[in-house]
């Protein structure tokens, strides 16, 4: 066809091109028509929002109803919209219903009502938050949103970030900017990484999709408690540099999944320091613990990162697909993601005291995640958020006591930032076996077949454990106490089969 020039559109003569509609006029007199019922579903979907105890806290799909799924998939012919929002209730009918109280795996979902209102009015405005000059207003609350949460943190005016999807993409930009400060591009060959045996994996798929090979991340083995291992770690810092490599990076966690434990933060500070290594702390998880009534102590040792990751849709209450990453200095993130552009290149773009969101991350075109949050921080204020989070945490905190009054049952990992490990071991055999391991997944499997709860089991130091995460703000004492004696009647049957 060769090459279209200006005088055509999409390979048309212009001459040709027939005078443009409008058919979102015609979506729209259809969202007019039903508004009275729209209003009767957004009541359908508040109640989503707040499962009822007998809804299954996990689907469990046939191959038939996924087929069925499946022939819903595609468009063919228009339907009504309330036919199709019928459809899609069917489609999320098969999920982990992680917002129900008798969820306890992962992290439960801690999305209340207000988080879902701020998630509509966000959505409607739909605002393009690339930088201040497609969305001054969100931007702005997002740039102090950050510098305030770099605050609860005790980073220096020097701080910054941005919201990002999550805690996987807020590591992987960390890792970026410790690559692009601690490593000439000639050596990226020999930069070292070093990362919790525990860690997320989110880390260990980072340093893939950046370049580097297996061999160049080093896993530090665990401490008794699941923890890295700060006394490995110098060794193995030592052994590298006497091979000619360079160590660059030390990833250090505030909240394991597995056990809500948190690294040696100090010594692991220490060394980083020492080696001149960019520390970054995974707080996807445990750095909302600085908004804590009563243990917010615990998160200033996050002041000694040089970069965060932290998400929102964890302890603070939002939906998934809301995180933050705060680095130490903010120059660094524009270091790395600023890229030069023709069609952006005739905005001021980077300033020196406050540069525009695309050059400081991967994308250009972002939602206002930090408008969703800012709504419900504006609601609750800050003591009823730290209310919320202690809420979890002490929970567990009795889970641990009834525990340690229950008879054959033994705790492997300690509550820690409202989740514990522990095990059904009515003899207190000191290994571990088949048999033991056996009884442990069956007590999942019952509790979860018989829809009384989402326990499931995790391997800890080479011991299978029964894990628990309470972050529910939704759960009362009296669901946890019943929970027990749940888990306990279980157990007792299965000991005397």
């Amino acid at each position: 066809m060769g090459e279209i020039s200006p005088a055509q559109v999409d390979g048309i003569s212009i001459h040709r091109i027939p005078k443009p509609t409008s058919p979102v006029r015609d979506i729209e007199s259809e969202v007019e028509d039903q508004w009275i019922g729209l209003m009767c579903i957004l009541q359908g979907l508040r109640r989503v929002t707040t499962p009822d105890l007998d809804e299954p806290i996990i689907k469990k799909s046939t191959q038939q109803d996924i087929a069925d799924i499946r022939s819903l998939s595609t468009p063919d012919i228009p339907r009504p919209i309330s036919t199709v929002i019928q459809e899609a209730h069917a489609i999320f009918d098969h999920r982990s219903r992680t917002n129900h109280t008798g969820f306890f795996s992962f992290t439960p979902a801690n999305v209340t009502p207000l988080t879902w209102l701020g998630d509509v009015i966000v959505s409607a405005f739909n605002a393009h938050c690339s930088g201040s000059l497609t969305a001054a207003g969100p931007c702005a609350v997002e740039t102090e949103l950050i510098k305030w949460f770099s605050s609860r943190i005790r980073f220096s005016s020097t701080a910054g970030g941005l919201f990002v999807s999550g805690g996987s993409i807020a590591n992987m930009m960390a890792m970026t900017a410790a690559r692009d400060q601690k490593l000439e591009w000639q050596n990226y060959s020999k930069g070292v990484i070093y990362i919790a045996r525990q860690a997320h994996y989110s880390v260990f798929k980072a340093a893939r999709i950046l370049g580097f090979h297996s061999n160049q991340v080093r896993t530090v083995d665990s401490d008794n408690f699941g923890r890295l291992n700060s006394d490995c770690l110098k060794h193995l810092i030592q052994n590298d540099k006497r091979n000619g490599l360079i160590p660059f990076l030390v990833i250090a966690t505030f909240g394991y999944t597995e056990t809500g434990l948190i690294d040696p933060l100090a010594t692991i500070s220490e060394i980083a320091q020492r080696e001149s290594l960019w520390l970054h702390i995974d707080g996807a998880y445990g750095a909302s613990l600085s908004f804590s009534l009563n243990r917010s102590s615990l998160a200033t040792q996050l002041s000694t990162a040089d970069s965060v990751s932290w998400d929102a849709h964890k302890l603070l209450f939002q939906t998934y697909g809301c995180g933050m990453l705060l680095v130490r200095d903010k120059s660094h993130l524009v270091s790395s993601f600023h890229a030069q552009s023709s069609f952006m290149d005739h905005t001021s773009r980077v300033k020196e005291d406050e540069p525009e969101l695309w050059d400081m991350g991967v994308e250009l075109t972002r939602p206002s995640r930090a408008m969703s949050l800012w709504f419900t921080l504006r609601v609750l204020g800050t003591e009823r958020i730290g209310q919320l989070i202690d809420h979890g945490m002490d929970l567990v905190g009795l889970i641990q006591l009834k525990l340690e009054a229950m008879h054959g049952w033994e705790i492997i990992t300690p509550a820690s930032l409202g989740i514990i490990t522990f095990r059904y071991n009515p003899t207190q055999r000191k290994g571990q076996d088949e048999k033991l391991e056996k009884m442990n997944k069956d007590i999942s499997r019952i509790l979860l077949d018989t829809n009384t709860a989402a326990v499931m089991t995790v391997r800890v130091n080479g011991v299978l454990a029964l894990r628990i995460c309470c972050t529910n703000v939704r759960l009362t004492e009296e669901d946890v106490l019943e929970l027990m004696r749940s888990m306990g009647e279980v157990a007792s049957k299965l000991s005397s089969a």
